[in-house]
């Protein structure tokens, strides 16, 4: 039942972000800053109701693992670790140094064959996030004092 209310509750939750945003912001003559919220809205709410009709579907085969306690806390830590990295580390190194490198430190022990190719391809992704953010929907992103 828990796996058939949660994506139910992430829809409702999208359509009030999405709504709210957008009676607030009001009409989105361009990209920018308000345009965001809106739009995270709306694919929370889409992808939920994606989710709920393939839970639906997989009702009556479910089976149940058990909490592994131990190694969902490595993972909380780790995660918690990540935020204060980049909490710490973005206003020194900016944003796309930093992500660049939480990315490639979270990604590389997942793989065993193309680590350059792979990590080049992180940090354009990191690059394309920064253009993305900065240039088009005009969120201001910290640029690092080593680049100022």
């Amino acid at each position: 039942m828990i796996r058939l209310l949660t994506p139910v509750i992430l829809l409702i939750f999208g359509l009030i972000i999405s709504g709210y945003s957008y009676y607030t912001y009001g009409d989105f003559s361009d990209y920018g800053a308000a345009f965001y919220p809106t739009i995270i809205g709306f694919l929370v709410a889409f992808f939920s109701l994606i989710d709920f009709v393939m839970e639906l579907k997989l009702k009556g085969k479910y089976i149940f693992q058990n909490f592994d306690l131990v190694q969902d806390g490595k993972i909380i830590l780790l995660l918690s670790g990540v935020v204060l990295f980049y909490l710490i580390s973005s206003e020194y190194l900016g944003f796309v140094i930093s992500v660049a490198i939480i990315l490639n430190v979270l990604s590389m022990p997942f793989l065993t064959k193309n680590r350059v190719l792979v990590s080049l391809f992180l940090i354009m992704l990191s690059i394309g996030i920064y253009l993305l953010f900065a240039k088009v929907l005009l969120v201001g992103l910290p640029t690092g004092t080593l680049f100022e």
